[in-house]
């Protein structure tokens, strides 16, 4: 068995924190005497070739476990480097803003994602992906305001310096929402959708579909997905006036989105969607522009690694409401 350990360095917010990786990795697989080379991500998608680059040094019998060491950005990365190798096993070590993948294992489990004498000796277990066409994602894709937001989020990352951006990124990001609310195109843009055949097409403010029930590192906005449940669970929103979506953004965060009727819930294996104008489009924080976009699940797509002891979360509008009532009569 060989791994390959990724790690996108601006993740840590100090060097002393990179540098412990570092000597954590070392005394676990230098220790153990396991075959084992680290890579350092030098910007975003860089590791896509690297990954592949290294898996094809082997024969498909040999195992080799990829672990992306930051957030959901170096993850989606390993992911497009390895999906198309049988032999390839992937796992998330959680230093990233959010983490969104690993808390669809609950939300107090970072520490044993870092053990890496435990994680490297994890069984690995089939999961589900999407196929976004030219790229391919684990946890969702948003179509509309959301994609629109996450543009330009990227547009002033760039311009700013990343100290700054370090202590203020959940302000600019909310300040480009706030932006794409205002942007009528975006809000009242015609799609022409297809989902697994029944006819959807009409104006939405913004398409959410996902593999995996949390996002935006507080957000449940798909309660039912499930990265192995072999299916998609898309969230469509119908309205086209800003202040609708301000005044039930509380319930849709918190995945109650099937509490009003502005929402359009289908869980699918496959969605079309087509627009005249382009569409602002994000897969796992990865920002684009289309005019036409496929997703489809392919069922355990890919071997991911993780604690024996953790299994994906109900998140579900019915077990949130359980867990709720359990509290209150606890209380």
């Amino acid at each position: 068995m060989k791994h390959f350990l990724v790690i996108n360095p601006h993740s840590f917010r100090t060097t002393e924190g990179l540098n412990k990786i570092l000597a954590d990795i070392e005394k676990c697989f230098s220790g153990r005497s396991m075959d084992y080379k680290v890579y350092v991500s030098r910007y975003p998608r860089d590791a896509i070739a690297a990954v592949h680059r290294y898996i094809s040094n082997y024969q498909d019998d040999e195992i080799v476990r990829v672990y992306a060491i930051g957030g959901d950005g170096i993850l989606f990365d390993c992911l497009n480097g390895m999906v198309d190798f049988p032999n390839a096993e992937l796992t998330s070590v959680p230093y990233g803003n959010d983490n969104d993948f690993i808390r669809a294992f609950g939300e107090n489990n970072k520490d044993s994602f870092r053990d890496l004498v435990k994680l490297s000796s994890s069984p690995s277990r089939p999961i589900d992906i999407i196929d976004c066409g030219s790229n391919y994602a684990l946890i969702e894709t948003h179509i509309g305001f959301v994609g629109h937001a996450v543009i330009l989020s990227s547009e002033m990352f760039r311009r700013i310096p990343e100290k700054l951006l370090r202590k203020n990124v959940s302000l600019a990001y909310l300040f480009c929402v706030l932006k794409s609310l205002l942007n009528k195109s975006i809000m009242q843009q015609h799609y022409s959708i297809y989902v697994d055949g029944e006819d959807l097409s009409g104006n939405y403010s913004n398409i959410h579909v996902a593999n995996s029930a949390c996002t935006g590192g507080t957000m449940i906005l798909s309660p039912y997905a499930r990265a192995d449940n072999g299916c998609l669970e898309a969230v469509f929103i119908n309205t086209k006036r800003k202040r609708d979506i301000i005044r039930l953004i509380n319930d849709y965060t918190k995945g109650h989105f099937e509490k009003h009727d502005v929402f359009i819930h289908r869980q699918c294996s496959k969605i079309e969607i087509k627009s005249n104008k382009v569409m602002s489009v994000q897969a796992d924080g990865e920002a684009f522009h289309a005019t036409e976009l496929k997703l489809e699940i392919i069922p355990g797509g890919i071997n991911f690694f993780a604690p024996q002891e953790l299994n994906f979360v109900d998140y579900s509008y019915k077990a949130y409401r359980k867990n709720t009532k359990g509290k209150q009569n606890n209380a």
